[in-house]
């Protein structure tokens, strides 16, 4: 078997992130005759020991809290994360699947409806289409195999000045249309709100 020589090893050649994860359990009678294991043990159990008293102190150090600025945007890129992890697939070749990740589709959804005049497009989520939902008027959807509409629910502000269901409508027409040419992808539903008004 192959081995990754990337990965930290002790002098007796056993992995150690293995290691850490059974540092709880009790010494196997190779770890009891290793230097080596025995070693790493007590240094580990020591690392392990000033962690946990460092992170006590940040429990409890009111001067070390995070601030709500710092707060929201540790979740801001714990969500972005969590956007990318999730795929949507896109094609099946030869050479395996494409897929698109969720932040990117998201964010060409957003694109597409802010080349609108007098639309910000703001936050989006999207997920695959229930079987059997009916296909809004004004998006792309038609008969396709399973699981590969989508429905969108897009949050935007629009300039005072536009007609807001006329606008809506060219929302829902632009991004189905974008999305399709761009990935293939159809949107059998968009749900829009409208969060805010402003002048241009």
């Amino acid at each position: 078997m192959a081995m990754n020589s990337d990965r930290p090893r002790l002098g007796c050649g056993r992995d150690l992130d293995e290691f850490w994860a059974t540092i709880d359990e009790p010494p196997t009678s190779h770890e009891l005759s290793c230097p080596d294991c025995q070693s790493a043990r007590n240094a580990l159990y020591h690392l392990a020991s000033v962690t946990e008293s460092m992170r006590e102190r940040d429990r409890t150090e009111p001067s070390l809290q995070p601030g709500n600025r710092v707060k929201e945007a540790v979740m801001m890129v714990a969500r972005a994360e969590i956007r990318r992890g999730r795929k949507t697939a896109l094609k099946d070749t030869p050479l395996g699947r494409i897929d698109i990740s969720e932040q990117a589709l998201t964010a060409l959804i957003r694109f597409a409806a802010s080349t609108l005049t007098g639309v910000r497009a703001r936050r989006c989520s999207i997920a695959p289409m229930q079987p059997g939902t009916p296909v809004q008027p004004g998006t792309t959807g038609v008969p396709v195999p399973e699981g590969t509409q989508l429905t969108v629910e897009l949050q935007v502000a629009l300039a005072s000045t536009v007609r807001i269901p006329d606008t809506l409508a060219q929302v829902r027409e632009r991004v189905g249309a974008v999305v399709e040419a761009q990935t293939a992808l159809l949107v059998g539903s968009i749900n829009i709100i409208v969060e805010d008004l402003y002048d241009l």
